[in-house]
Order: structure tokens, then C-alpha cells, then sequence
């Protein structure tokens, strides 16, 4: 009877040495899993924080008016140079016409200045002839003045005689003082007229300048696509009346997507451009894609914030940063053309534990004063 009831005993003893043992070992598992993760480095890392990306454009318009049409749709494939939008393009159309008239004034006014120009040579050799034949008839009538003075001192004619000659001597002077005045202000009207038409020469660029730039405003009003991609944020609609830099619509240029990631800093140690990476699309499980790391950013994203965080101030909590990694999509993979901007993806960068040497930026290029001096010794 004692040897039956120390049977139970004995076996549940046991059941509790293998329970306690098994826990044991379950924790010795899980500690040395939990060391290996942290003083081991994977050659793979991971990362769910990252997204689909584009560089979009916004579309606005560069003057104002009211829109007459929108002549795309939500979401529609758009190649560059398409037109958009047309803006009511009857108050440019004045201006150019305006503008126009403008220059043909400013024009012909230049060109009579030329023309009177062209003519003040003709009128000096004019007004000099008049002068030498005043300058002859002036001589003429001097020496018959004399004559006349001494016939008159041997009583050879009247004294009215003389006085009318001597008249006519004095008259022939004026008018040739008269003809000479004109010739000097034929010769400066020439320099007046040269500078009239270079202010009018200045008033039709003035006039030119303006109808290009109505002409310029009057090709803004048919807005256009800047780039080849797909339509979406249209805001546009006929009727509304819209101010430059309003923002009608976005054009996501889907054929130049890629991805950011953004990577805990740890992870980083071993990550350089042109590795191999792994594209997980959350929207897409069953299309797998790979990618190439491109560049790593130069600095983390909150250093870009807004509202820096001051660790200089209070007490100091370590957080990890992240450090956003451009990753471009091989090329060839039917899957990228379901592609949206902003779905989310999941990544891994396959380092193979590649040693980067910390003398060498993201590209390979010296950072430091022993590395730019390195290059440069190498380079001599």
C-alpha cells in the first residue's frame, strides 16, 4: 500500500522538473533570441514607414480671368504640353489689339523722324545757297553804295539818289543775316530731330515690350500641362473666377514614382545607394517589387520640422530618429503601372553587412577634411 501511494507522487514531481525545465529552456531561447537581435545585425532591414511617392506639379493659372473651359476630367492620362484649362481671353485679346495700335503709332512716328532726317540735308544746301546768293547781292549792292556816295560828293547825283542806294545796301545785309540765321538753325534742327527720334526709337521698345507682354498673358490663358502624368485634386470649374496662383489641379507624373522609406537610424550602419531592396505594396500583396536604394537623406525628418525640438532646454528623453531613404523601382515590372502615389509599401534593404566606409558620404563623396584631402592627393 506504501509503495502504491508514492507512485503519484513521484509522477507528478516529474511533471513538474519537465514543466520547470521547459519554461527554462523557452526563456533561455527568448534571451538569446532578444541578444542575438540586438548585438547581431541583420543583413536584411525592414520597415513598414514608407510610402509611394511623386514629385507632382500643382497647376495654376498665371493671370487672372474667369475659366470658359476645363478640358479634362478626375483622374485622366495627360501628356505634356496638353491643354488644361482656357481662361475668357477677351480682355487679353483688347489689350494685344490695344498694344498693336500702340506700336504702329510709336513706328510711324519714327519713321517721320527719319524721314525729316533723311530730308535737313537737302534744306542746308538750300538754305547755304540762298545765303551765298544774299552774301553776292550784298557785295553788289555795298559797291554800289560807294558809288553812289561818290558821284554824290561831286554833286553827280541827288542826294536821294545816294540815300536809296545805301538803303538798299543795308537791305541786302539783313536779309543775308536773315538767311544765314536759317542755315544755323537748319544745321541744329538736324541734331533736334536726331534726338527726337531717338526718344521716339525709346517709346516704341516701351510700345514693343508692352505688346509682347500682352501677347504673353494672352498665351496664359490656355493653361497647359508641364509634364507628361495624371490629373487629380481638379478643382477647376467653368464659370469660376480664379486669380494667379490659385490652384486648379495637381498632374502626379506616375511614370517617375518611387518610394520613401524612412529607416530607424540604427539600421543605417550598413546601408549604402545601389543596394538591392524588396517592395512589399500593401494594395498589391500578390505583386512583389524590387527597387535600388538611390540616396539617403541629409538629414533627418525632423530636422525639417516646423517646430524643432529644443533638447537643449529641460531634461532629455533619447528618441530614435529616422532618416528618410529614396528608393527607385526597377524598371519593366508590370505591376508599377497600378502604382499610386501615396499607397503604402513595406521594404527591405538586402546590406549583405556591406562595411561603408565613414569617410564617404551617400555617393561616395569625402565628407571630412582627411577625406576631401585624401581625394584630392589621389586625383594629383
Amino acid at each position: 500500500m506504501a509503495d502504491d501511494s508514492e507512485t503519484p507522487q513521484k509522477s507528478r514531481s516529474l511533471g513538474w522538473y519537465v514543466m520547470i525545465g521547459v519554461i527554462a529552456l523557452i526563456l533561455v531561447v527568448g534571451i538569446a533570441a532578444a541578444l542575438w537581435q540586438t548585438f547581431v545585425p541583420d543583413a536584411d532591414i525592414w520597415t513598414n514607414d514608407a510610402q509611394i511617392e511623386a514629385h507632382y506639379v500643382t497647376i495654376a493659372p498665371r493671370v487672372s480671368g474667369q475659366i470658359a473651359q476645363v478640358l479634362v476630367a478626375d483622374n485622366e492620362v495627360v501628356e505634356k504640353g496638353q491643354p488644361l484649362v482656357r481662361l475668357d481671353a477677351r480682355p487679353y485679346e483688347t489689350a494685344v489689339a490695344e498694344a498693336k495700335a500702340q506700336t504702329g503709332t510709336a513706328r510711324a512716328h519714327v519713321d517721320e523722324l527719319g524721314a525729316e532726317i533723311e530730308r535737313q540735308p537737302a534744306l542746308i544746301d538750300q538754305a547755304r545757297a540762298v545765303v551765298k546768293r544774299d552774301k553776292a547781292s550784298a557785295d553788289f549792292a555795298a559797291r554800289n553804295a560807294q558809288r553812289y556816295r561818290e558821284l554824290a560828293r561831286a554833286n553827280g547825283i541827288s542826294e536821294e539818289q545816294r540815300q536809296r542806294q545805301e538803303s538798299d545796301s543795308r537791305s541786302a545785309d539783313g536779309q543775308l543775316a536773315a538767311d544765314q540765321a536759317d542755315l544755323d538753325a537748319t544745321k541744329s534742327q538736324l541734331k533736334v530731330l536726331k534726338a527726337q527720334k531717338q526718344q521716339a526709337e525709346a517709346q516704341l521698345a516701351v510700345a514693343q515690350a508692352q505688346l509682347a507682354d500682352a501677347r504673353l498673358n494672352l498665351s496664359y490663358t490656355t493653361i497647359v500641362a508641364p509634364k507628361a502624368g495624371v490629373v487629380g485634386e481638379r478643382a477647376a470649374r467653368p464659370g469660376a473666377w480664379v486669380d494667379p496662383g490659385t490652384a486648379l489641379m495637381a498632374v502626379v507624373p506616375l511614370q517617375n514614382i518611387y518610394v520613401q522609406a524612412n529607416y530607424r537610424e540604427t539600421e543605417l550602419t550598413h546601408v549604402r545607394p545601389g543596394q538591392r531592396v524588396s517592395i512589399h505594396v500593401d494594395a498589391f500583396p500578390d505583386a512583389p517589387l524590387t527597387g535600388h536604394v538611390d540616396s539617403l537623406a541629409p538629414a533627418t525628418g525632423v530636422t525639417f520640422s516646423p517646430i524643432a525640438p529644443d533638447n537643449a532646454t529641460g531634461n532629455f528623453t533619447k528618441v530614435v530618429q529616422r532618416l528618410p531613404i529614396k528608393i527607385t523601382i526597377d524598371p519593366g515590372q508590370g505591376a508599377i503601372a497600378r502604382l499610386k502615389q501615396g499607397l503604402s509599401v513595406e521594404t527591405t534593404i538586402h546590406t549583405d553587412l556591406t562595411d561603408v566606409d565613414s569617410n564617404l558620404g551617400v555617393h561616395g563623396q569625402p565628407t571630412d577634411r582627411a577625406g576631401l584631402e585624401a581625394a584630392r592627393s589621389g586625383a594629383d
